[in-house]
Order: structure tokens, then sequence, then C-alpha cells
């Protein structure tokens, strides 16, 4: 059996500027056009979506800048008195998309891109968006599907703060209720490598340690942060700063193991030397970041906590003395 290669794209709402760093990248070291089948939810559906029909990392970081300056939640694109669903309109995702992505693109796209939404049973039922047990997974293949966008926006629909996206008259809302992490679609698929890219803090590979795939995980949580609080306002940060924060730091680590993959012969070149492709396996065969990478990021987050410490001190200070000008003392 040939090899064949899956991107899973997690979710994570903010965080997956991260997942550009990643993709930008994989480009560099002509890897991109390795990507047999991607698999995203939520801000990976999105994030999946953009690679499969853009296939540029740069062209992709445009797009994340557009749909910044037109943030929902920044622009109090409100539509409660229309619905009542959700707090917030994702239409303007919808506007993004048809701006950058022809639809030929979509169906013509070499890698097969799925995304995951969950489909809501009982939209009777109260609190329907979010009562455990009242969701079906769901998988829309994006190259055949004639609702691609609605697809990738059901998947990114956080139930409350963005309502259901209805398709075809059923209601769905963010994936990353019932599978965050879509691994099995691409091992259903016949992936047998694959590059992972998860976002939350409950990601465990070893669940899949029975099959086997050579395993490659691109994401080092020390970037991210463990406390649940901080975790989950960093989901909702969409500010231009902390993205390009995150797209540096997943190109960093994504670097790093590009190399180490190289050094240990799972990523060789052809007998002349024009091509790169990944080994096969015969047994489960995890990657991660080397150990110096995770120390390089902790130093980094380190140090990045030290200025922001000193800048908000210095602020502080300069805020006193206008207040002492101010006041002609």
């Amino acid at each position: 059996m040939k090899v064949k290669v899956g991107l899973m794209l997690g979710g994570g709402g903010a965080k997956g500027g991260y997942q550009l760093g990643v993709i930008r990248a994989l480009q560099e070291a002509n890897l991109i056009d390795k990507i047999d089948c991607i698999a995203g939810t939520s801000i990976g559906a999105i994030n999946g979506f953009l690679l499969m029909t853009l296939n540029d990392a740069n062209k992709m970081s445009e797009v994340w800048h557009l749909a910044q300056a037109k943030n929902p939640i920044k622009q109090k694109a409100f539509r409660i008195n229309q619905d009542r669903e959700g707090l917030y309109s994702l239409e303007i995702l919808r506007e993004v998309f048809e701006h950058y992505i022809d639809d030929k693109k979509v169906k013509n796209a070499k890698a097969d891109t799925y995304a995951v939404a969950a489909k809501i049973i009982d939209t009777k039922k109260v609190a329907s968006q979010i009562r455990t047990g009242n969701h079906e997974k769901t998988v829309f293949h994006l190259n055949s599907n004639p609702n691609a966008f609605d697809a990738v926006i059901a998947s990114a629909s956080i139930p409350l703060f963005f309502g259901a996206t209805y398709i075809d008259g059923e209601a769905y809302v963010d994936g990353g209720l019932i599978d965050n992490n879509p691994i099995d679609i691409l091992l259903e698929q016949g992936c047998n490598v694959i590059l992972s890219v998860p976002l939350d803090q409950g990601f465990n590979y070893k669940q899949f340690a029975n099959n086997k795939v050579l395993f490659i995980n691109f994401t080092d949580f020390n970037v991210f942060s463990s406390l649940p609080l901080f975790d989950a306002y960093d989901i909702i940060r969409f500010t231009e700063e902390s993205i390009e924060e995150r797209n540096n730091y997943g190109y960093l680590v994504a670097t790093d193991i590009i190399e180490k993959l190289r050094a240990q012969n799972i990523l060789k070149r052809s007998l002349f030397g024009m091509n790169e492709q990944f080994v096969k396996v015969d047994k489960f065969t995890y990657f991660e970041a080397p150990e110096e990478t995770y120390q390089k990021i902790k130093q980094l987050k380190k140090e990045r906590r030290i200025t922001r410490k000193e800048y908000r001190k210095r602020k502080s200070i300069q805020e006193k003395i206008i207040k002492k000008v101010t006041r002609g003392e």
C-alpha cells in the first residue's frame, strides 16, 4: 500500500492562527502537495477549506486578516432580534468566502476535504443547541457538497454564541461538541501518515495507537494556556497581535519537526534528490517536537509575559505622570 497523507486540523477558535504557521512551514518544505486528505472541525474546518481552495499560506493569512477586520464580535454584528438563536451572525464569514473562493476550486481541489458538524437531533428541546445527547456527528465532504460554504460555517457555529446554521432544513452547530479532532476520518480514508494539529489540551494521540500509521503531532501545547478560563478567552481572542504570535509559534514548531523528520530519514529524498516522501511504517510511530523546541517555546512564552508585565508597569507610570502634569503638580 502506498503512502497516503492526511492532515487533521482541530477546533479551537482564535487559536487556529497556530495552524496557519504549521501550514506555512509545510508549504516552505514543499509538503502541501503531498497531502491527500484534510479533516477539520470548527476553525480547523475553516483552515482546511482555505487550504484546499487557495493552496497558499500567505493567501490564507490574508483571508484571516480580512475576517479579523470584519470580526462579528468586534463589529457587534448582533442578530438577536432576527432569530434569537445566537448573539452574533457568521454571515460576515460567508462574505469573506465569496470574495476569495471560486466554487470550481472547491470541486477541483486535489485533497479530499471533510468538515465535522454536530446536527441537532431535536430542535424543540429546551437549550437544544447545547443539550448533552442531542447531537449527531455529521461529516461533510466539501469537494462534492453543493453547500460547501454552509457546511464549513455549520462546523464553526458555536452554540448560543453564533447559533445554529441550517442546511436543507436541518440545524447544525459547532462540530467541536462531538469530535474536535477528527483523526478517524483520515483513518477511514486509508491515510497511513497523519499530520496532526490539535488545539485543545484534552487531545490524546494514544487512542490511535492500534493503527499502523506514522503519526506526527505538530502542536506544542506550551503555546496555549492550561488554565480553562484563560484558554476559553484565547478561543475568542481574534486580535491581529495574538493571531500573528500563534502563527509564528506554529511555524517555529513545525519547522523544527520537519528538520527532525529529515534527520531521522522519516522524510526521505528520492533517488535523484528531486523529491521528498514520507516513509511507510509497519507499526504505530509517533513524532512530536524535539525537547529543545519545547524549551525554546517555554522561554519565549516567559519572555513574552515579562515584556507584557513591563509594558503595563511603564504604562501605569506614564498615566500617573500625565495626571500629575494635568493637575499642575
